[in-house]
């Protein structure tokens, strides 16, 4: 999913590894067009995509409606990746393995781009149609597809949004509230994450608090937040940022030099959260995700 601008990206934050397939997967079956960074496949898509080619389906007329070329098109169920299975496996030496040469893949994509797994993945076809037209006809396409959009998910799901960005990060906060509600207060989260918040203090970072959902994803937002605090200051249109909506933006406007040494101060962070945090994540994550798939059904 792409947010249209000159010079940044749009880089979708995480709390747990499998939230990010299931945000992926959202953003594309809700109809984002674009050429943003490309979508990881859904865990369980299956159980959802007849409600979504009827969303894709009412987008699509309505597009023609307005005079453009849609193609009602979900993202099918496809393997995860290599990489995928490294960084999702329930093995800690794998999962630290992974983070040593791709930190939390906010800056390794931006040099390497995507995984070689994920090269032949289906493409959605409108982030095409869309690229063909001229500066003037893509905004006029953006406005109708966000308006178009709205009105199919309202129709289908009852919920009203403004597009289907809007529906995502909906979703991502009410994830964060239900989060806090139910996990900042769980005694043994509480111990684990100050056991962890404790580890990274000793290791010269700065941990500004110790609840559990803040140290859930501690290193990724640290990492974002820098990214998308120098953003801001290249591009004043950008909004603060705020890690309970799930988005956060990124400079395109690095050299080569600069993005290896973003890297390899994300890889260290991730390694070194992954490693004072292996205890708390082991009791934070399934509770995480249990919370995530309530909130996604």
């Amino acid at each position: 999913m792409t947010i249209d601008h000159t010079s940044f990206n749009v880089v979708w934050s995480v709390l747990m590894p499998r939230r990010s397939l299931a945000l992926a997967a959202l953003a594309l079956v809700a109809g984002c067009g674009g050429t943003g960074a490309a979508a990881q496949p859904s865990a369980s898509p299956t159980s959802t995509q007849g409600r979504d080619f009827q969303i894709q389906t009412l987008k699509a007329d309505c597009m023609k409606g307005k005079g453009f070329k849609y193609v009602a098109w979900v993202y099918p169920d496809v393997p995860l990746t290599d990489e995928d299975e490294q960084r999702l496996s329930p093995d800690f030496a794998t999962r630290k393995a992974y983070r040593e040469t791709h930190g939390y893949d906010i800056m390794y994509r931006q040099i390497h781009g995507r995984p070689e797994g994920a090269k032949d993945a289906p493409v959605d076809p409108n982030g095409a149609i869309r690229d063909d037209l001229s500066p003037a006809q893509q905004k006029a396409y953006g406005t109708a597809s966000d308006g178009c959009e709205a009105e199919a998910i309202k129709k289908v799901t009852g919920k009203v949004v403004t597009s289907a960005g809007d529906l995502v990060q909906q979703m991502n906060k009410l994830y964060a509230q239900r989060m806090k509600r139910e996990l900042d207060g769980d005694p043994q989260l509480v111990e684990l994450a100050t056991a962890k918040a404790d580890c990274l203090t000793a290791k010269g970072y700065q941990v500004s608090s110790t609840k559990p959902t803040l140290m859930g994803d501690w290193g990724r937002q640290s990492v974002e937040r820098e990214l998308h605090e120098r953003a801001r200051k290249e591009d004043k249109d950008i909004p603060p940022y705020d890690p309970d909506s799930g988005v956060a933006y990124g400079t395109t406007r690095l050299t080569d030099q600069e993005k290896r040494q973003y890297l390899q101060k994300e890889i260290k962070t991730a390694v070194d959260d992954i490693e004072c945090g292996k205890d708390f994540d082991a009791a934070f994550s399934p509770k995480a995700t249990q919370i995530w798939e309530r909130v996604s059904q």
